[in-house]
């Protein structure tokens, strides 16, 4: 016995008024070579039948589709934003006392203020696990090609430096230029 498109439509119709899911692409699929008629008879009916109110479920959804990537999918995965910084200061071997900074960075990523074509390869491995994503695709960012060849530093490169310039940087509570955090972020000056 072959199924009419008809009938597809009374057991759409069944499922819209008890408001299940409807299973749109199953039905049309079941329509087989009628398919485009039964796409018709949804399409009317549905521009007849009387508008409801949208769930919570269905607003929630339509509003996460403006949110960006990263936090989006952090979302999906029901990870808390500290979850993240937990996650990024333990896989980057970085101190307790750079969660702060990494907060501040990893929440500028995630609302698209800092430009992920600057963060590190390290970072990116570590939202992947995190996220259980490909976190650099989610930012947007794209391959780019090495347009400069490779240059090495000799290993000496100490000893071409002024007298005193590689002890200034280490004195104890003096920060000189960017910390680790800074450029694992790709972040030139900190605040």
């Amino acid at each position: 016995m072959r199924i009419t498109p008809e009938q597809l439509l009374d057991d759409f119709v069944d499922r819209w008024t008890r408001g299940e899911p409807l299973a749109v692409d199953e039905l049309l699929s079941r329509a087989g070579p009628q398919a485009d008629e039964l796409a018709d008879l949804i399409d009317a009916f549905l521009e007849r039948a009387p508008r409801r109110e949208p769930t919570a479920d269905a607003i929630a959804f339509v509003r996460s589709l403006d949110a960006p990537p990263l936090l989006r999918a952090r979302q999906a995965r029901k990870l808390k934003l500290d979850d993240i910084v937990a996650g990024l200061v333990e896989k980057l071997g970085l101190p307790e006392n750079a969660r702060e900074k990494v907060r501040r960075y990893y929440q500028e990523l995630e609302l698209g203020q800092l430009d992920p074509a600057d963060v590190t390869a390290s970072v990116w491995v570590a939202l992947a696990g995190l996220l259980g994503r490909d976190a650099k695709g989610l930012a947007g960012v794209q391959p780019t090609a090495v347009s400069a060849p490779a240059m090495y530093r000799d290993a000496d490169y100490a000893n071409d430096l002024p007298e005193g310039a590689l002890t200034m940087s280490l004195v104890a509570g003096l920060e000189v230029g960017p910390d680790e955090v800074d450029r694992l972020f790709g972040v030139t000056s900190s605040d």
